[in-house]
């Protein structure tokens, strides 16, 4: 995979993925409250928030 030009760092995450089932979740950005004012939401928050739309 390395000699294919794909970068060492990602074949190690890609490893560790599938043999240790870990993730890297790469570095959190603060864009979200930049853009919008308010902090970001995880997927439960917001679909809790939005649950009437679903019914």
């Amino acid at each position: 995979m390395a000699a294919a030009g794909v970068p060492e760092p990602y074949i190690r995450a890609f490893l560790r993925f599938y043999g240790d089932g870990t993730l890297d979740e790469s570095q959190v950005h603060p864009t979200v409250e930049k853009v919008t004012g308010t902090p970001p939401r995880t997927f439960h928050q917001w679909a809790t928030a939005h649950r009437t739309a679903f019914v």
